[in-house]
């Protein structure tokens, strides 16, 4: 049996996923200028649209992956280690922009990529314990 406490933290870390995903995909497809304004202090130029929202298209990947767990993780606990996947992967995509765009990352854009790091590594924890909880799984898969 999962405890209380575990399901709560599950459904806030997914739910928090989601907005957050969603709201990447909204601004960095729909405002890449504001993107590279707040975040790097630079303008785009070439490419760095088409490849912000190629970005985008990773982002709503993601808040897709969270609404499905969301939906069915209950009773398909399989999904939980689908998102840790997801936070997995999102761990490498938060660490490549801080790494490529140091330099010009204005005070806003360090606040801004800096936790998720973070958080996507305790995204990950959360879902595999989940998903071990409700499994039954006898070793630990973290």
């Amino acid at each position: 049996m999962m405890p209380r406490w575990l399901r709560i933290l599950i459904l806030l870390y997914l739910w928090v996923a989601l907005f957050e995903d969603t709201g990447l995909f909204i601004l960095s497809w729909t405002s890449p200028h504001l993107w590279f304004h707040d975040f790097n202090a630079v303008t785009a130029l070439g490419l760095d649209n088409a490849l912000l929202r190629r970005s985008a298209g990773q982002w709503l990947g993601f808040a897709l992956a969270q609404a499905i767990t969301l939906w069915r993780w209950k009773k398909a606990p399989v999904w939980l280690a689908v998102e840790a996947g997801v936070r997995f992967s999102d761990l490498f995509t938060d660490v490549s922009y801080i790494i490529a765009s140091r330099p010009e990352l204005t005070t806003m854009g360090w606040g801004f990529f800096v936790p998720p790091f973070f958080l996507n590594l305790l995204g990950v924890v959360i879902m595999l314990r989940g998903y071990q909880q409700l499994t039954g799984a006898k070793s630990s898969v973290i």
